[in-house]
């Protein structure tokens, strides 16, 4: 049996957004939080939506994937 890699899309983001706001206390938080508990509020995810959005050349289909999380 082969294992499949799952893919983490909020940890990608989170990653991302750590390389382009190393000083951020916000996107510092959240990834704490997201790696203590698993997962983030709503209210979190729209927050870091709009952090990655202000990325220059962010990848598309990783922010619309996390779009589709949010709506969930």
């Amino acid at each position: 049996m082969s294992q499949e890699k799952k893919i983490d899309i909020v940890n990608e983001v989170l990653e991302d957004c750590l390389l382009a706001y190393p000083t951020s206390t916000f996107i510092i938080s959240l990834y704490k939080q997201y790696l203590q508990r698993g997962s983030l509020s709503k209210k979190q995810l729209q927050g870091l939506h709009g952090m990655a959005s202000k990325v220059e050349n962010f990848p598309h289909n990783k922010l619309g994937t996390l779009e589709a999380i949010i709506k969930k």
